[in-house]
């Protein structure tokens, strides 16, 4: 849309205003996230804690990756603040931290692994 588009519709402008005012914050953290989430190997760990908590020795088996691989990939997930952990005797539990972060990724399976 170039700028006489915009002049001669200011609702637009007023909308897009509002839509944009005080969330760089916002849209900086969408981006990292959005960004963590374009790997194959994440995808696939996401694919998998959908179904519930699992395991590192879990999580590794599914997955088929490497432990000091795939620990490197949670940690990454986890730091993004898409999987939560939690410590039950010798195990790392993970799962997604929300439910909204499960409807994404429901979201991008209807999307993109839908039969068609």
């Amino acid at each position: 849309m170039n700028k006489k588009s915009l002049e001669s519709n200011p609702n637009l402008v007023k909308t897009l205003e509002a839509l944009f005012d005080d969330q760089e914050e916002n849209i900086d953290k969408a981006v990292r996230c959005l960004k963590v989430l374009a790997h194959p190997q994440r995808l696939k760990i996401l694919c998998v804690l959908q179904t519930g908590e699992h395991s590192v020795q879990q999580l590794e088996q599914y997955v088929g990756i490497a432990q000091a691989t795939l620990s490197q990939h949670l940690s990454l997930l986890k730091d993004r603040g898409i999987l939560t952990s939690r410590r039950q005797g010798n195990f790392s539990l993970y799962s997604v931290a929300n439910q909204d972060m499960v409807g994404l990724f429901e979201k991008i399976q209807t999307i993109f692994c839908a039969a068609h």
